[in-house]
Formats: C-alpha cells, structure tokens, sequence
C-alpha cells in the first residue's frame, strides 16, 4: 500500500506538471478585450470608427468602362487666293480614328471628426484612367498642311478631389464654387463644368432658411485660361462667389466669377503651324512689340435653379441655366471639352475634328490697339426621368455664342461669330445598386462667321465654304459599378 500511494502521488504530480506546462500556453482570461470596428451612422450609411480615434471613415469609389463612336468628317481645306495665298484651313477627315475606349478607376476616402465649431472633413478622390483610339490622343489641327499629328495622350492618374473643410471653410481641389449644374452625362456640357475638380479657397456662411453665401478664390488656369494665343503672366487667381437658396422643391443660386489677364511686353508670337485658334496674323514676319504690360479684367454672372418633379414621377428633377461672360469664357463653357474643341478630350472630339478655339483676350493687329476680349452666353438644361425603379433617362439641351472683338488683320482669317448647340439623350439600366449599364447619344452643331476684310472673305466664298459650319453626332457605351 505504501508503495502504491507513492505511485499514485508521483503520477499526479506529473499529470499536473504537464497541465499547468500546457495552460501556460492559453489565452489567459485576463488579457486585454479585443478592439473591433464600429458603424458610425452620424454621416449616413458606409462610415465606420477608425479604431481608437473619433474619426469617421467611408470609402468608396467606381470601376468603368466606355466605349465611343463619332463617325468621320470629310476633310475641309480652305486655302484663299488672294491675300492669303499661302493660309489653310484644314479639318481632320477619314484619317481620324472613330472608335475609342476608356478605362477608369477611382478611390475615395471620406473622413470626419465632430469639434466645436462643427465637423472637420477630409476628403480624398484618385482616379487612374487609361484610353484607346479616338480618345488616347490630342490632335494639332495645323493651319498649313492637311494631315493632323498626335500630340499627347491622356493623364495616367489625376487627383480629381483633394480638400478640407471646417467650420464653414474649404481647401484644397474640390467642387468650383460656380458650376452649379450637376454633370450627370457621359460628355461635357454646353455650361461651364470641371471635371477635374478646382483648386481653391473659399468660405461658405450659413444664413439659415436654407440660404447660404460662398465667396472663394479659385485658380484662374483650371478655368480654361491657360491660352496659347497672347504672352501672359498668370498674375492673379479668380474670385468667385454665389449666393443659393435650397428649399423642398430644390435650389435657385446666382454666381459670378471675376479674374485678369495680364499680358507681357514682348512681341506677339508667330503662329506659323499651330492651331487656328489664333486670332493675330499667322506670319512669321510679324513682330509688334506691345509696350508696357497690359491687363484686362474677365467676369462671368450667372443663375441656375432646380426644380423636383415627383409629381411626373418620384426622383424626377430638372435643372436650368443661364450665362454670360466678357473675357471669361469658362463661365459659360465646360473646362472638359467646349472651351478647347479642338483638344483630344471626349467631349472635344464629339464633332470629328473642329478647327475653332476662342480665346478670352484678343490682340487686335496693332500695338496701338493692343487687346480686347471676347463675350459670350448660354443657356442649357437637362431633365433626369425615372421611368421604374432601375431605369432613367436624361436629356439635356444647350446653346453658347461667342463673339470675338473686330480685328484689323490682313494675313489671316480672323474668326467672327460662332456658336456650338448641343441636344442629348441617354438610358440607363441599373440591374443593382450602384451599377449602371448606359448608352448616350449626342448631337453637337459648331457654326462659325468669318470677319476679316473683304478680300479674306470674298475667297473663303468662291471657294464654296461662306463659314466653318460643322455637325456630328457621338454615341457611347458605359458600363459601371461603384462602392
């Protein structure tokens, strides 16, 4: 027995020994609770605690593919008689591609954090794009030979948002303060628009009864004023302002935007083989030096209202505009296509090749009479229809005019008048949520005058052409899925 009890207790020492080994190798009970993610609903659905922070997070973002048809224009080439013998006009023709391809990603990261004097906001959105065809490549429309050149291909990654927000201010690349007219189609619109955001800084103050105010200072080159025509020194930014009314039937705002163009003294530069945009002498030998700098000031008014029309159907909404510029064309023109038709944009692709691109500051063919700028309106509006729960249309309509300053030239074509009207129409089947599956056509019509002297227009005519006078349509397919 004695032998056996010191078996029995030898064994359950070990047993315990190799157990308490074993526990040691556990989870213990008083180790420190997990942290988990958190729903913050405070901002609406999709944000989420960063852990040990205050700070709400969403993230989101899309996926896209496009494809775009715009048929082929018949080649234009102008080349007058007398005056002129040695000026073209010539239009992209059969040459040009008429199919392309878009392929786009984008990430955006939204944070927020509550502090006294309201909710300090982050907000982050990159887009990578790649392109194919009629939509890789800008075009150089040259004014003394037939055939277009590539020139340039698309942005790999642009940084389409980039801003901060608190108590009432923004900085950063955010939304311009001007375009008020949402960009709910495939192409730019016939209204001013900026698809790749506006760096700016500006204050917005909150009157209450759904008024508010923002003046705000926004960078005068993502207007579209980076222009090749005159020497400049981009001197001064944009100041822009509105003043909007946000009710249950939808918004009514006034905005306007005001900036100068400063241009340098040195001679005009000659624009032998560039695009004929230029509205100076298209000569090697001219030289007129200009003086001292000069500087006009541009300016921009508008309004736009929108209305709900859930009495049509639930969801239904229609937005107007209307515009009017003197030197400040991107006020009635969106900075993605129509302010530089001409450009391999999308939008400015639309007509198969345009030969027009006004310009806000015009020199006027002597040094005594030095610049002036060119004025211009619009008006446009778009419609979003439900027609069920997973299918809309939207349409929308536009009109711009531009009218040039009167030029004293004699060796160039000096363009007079032109308009660009636009009519549209899209539909849009959504099989889920946030994914879209649309189609989009698009009629675009460029009309231009001409208004240099007799002699310039006298050729332009027997020629067979009394103005640049250009229509096309443009179709394309997207298919996207957002998160």
């Amino acid at each position: 027995m004695s032998f056996m009890k010191s078996a029995l207790l030898g064994s359950a020492a070990v047993i315990a020994a190799v157990v308490g080994a074993q526990a040691a190798d556990l989870p213990s009970k008083k180790a420190a609770p997990a942290t988990y993610v958190k729903i913050c609903d405070a901002y609406g659905a999709g944000f989420f605690y960063i852990p040990g922070t205050e700070t709400c997070m969403k993230v989101g973002g899309y996926a896209r593919y496009e494809m775009q048809y715009t048929p082929a224009k018949a080649l234009i080439k102008v080349t007058p008689t007398a005056g002129n013998a040695t000026f073209a006009v010539s239009q992209t023709g059969k040459t040009e591609d008429t199919y392309g391809g878009e392929y786009r990603g984008r990430i955006d990261l939204d944070g927020r954090t509550p502090t006294g004097y309201g909710v300090a906001r982050t907000f982050v959105s990159l887009r990578g794009t790649g392109a194919t065809g009629l939509r890789k490549s800008a075009y150089d429309y040259n004014l003394a030979t037939v055939s277009p050149t590539l020139t340039g291909t698309n942005p790999d990654l642009v940084m389409e948002r980039a801003f901060m927000q608190w108590a009432g201010f923004t900085a950063g690349v955010a939304g311009s303060n001007y375009a008020l007219m949402p960009s709910l189609t495939y192409t730019a619109n016939t209204w001013a628009g900026f698809p790749n955001g506006q760096r700016q800084l500006a204050y917005t103050a909150v009157l209450g009864g759904g008024l508010s105010a923002t003046v705000a200072i926004e960078d005068k080159q993502m207007w579209g004023n980076d222009q090749t025509n005159v020497n400049r020194i981009d001197t001064t930014n944009a100041l822009v302002g509105n003043i909007r009314l946000d009710q249950a039937w939808g918004f009514a705002a006034i905005h306007g935007v005001v900036g100068k163009h400063t241009v340098t003294n040195a001679a005009a530069p000659a624009a032998s083989g560039t695009s004929p945009q230029l509205t100076y002498a298209a000569s090697s030998s001219l030289s007129v030096t200009l003086g001292n700098p000069a500087s006009k000031t541009g300016y921009g008014v508008g309004a736009t209202v929108s209305f709900n029309l859930d009495m049509i159907t639930k969801g239904d909404k229609i937005w107007l505009t209307t515009n009017y510029e003197n030197g400040w064309y991107g006020a009635v023109a969106s900075s993605g296509s129509l302010t530089s038709p001409s450009d391999g944009s999308s939008g400015g692709r639309t007509l198969g090749g345009v030969v027009r691109k006004d310009a806000n500051v015009v020199y006027l063919g002597t040094a005594a009479a030095g610049f002036d700028t060119t004025t211009g309106w619009n008006v446009g509006g778009q419609y979003l229809h439900n027609w069920s729960s997973n299918l809309r249309s939207m349409f929308t309509a536009g009109y711009i005019q531009f009218n040039p300053p009167t030029q004293a030239q004699t060796t160039a074509l000096a363009w007079g008048k032109g308009s660009f009207t636009e009519t549209r129409a899209s539909l849009i089947y959504s099989p889920v949520k946030d994914m879209d599956i649309g189609v989009e056509i698009q009629y675009l019509r460029n009309s231009s005058s001409l208004q240099n002297t007799a002699t310039d227009n006298g050729a332009w005519k027997a020629a067979g052409y009394p103005g640049l006078n250009n229509s096309n349509f443009s179709t394309k397919l997207r298919i996207e899925r957002s998160f």
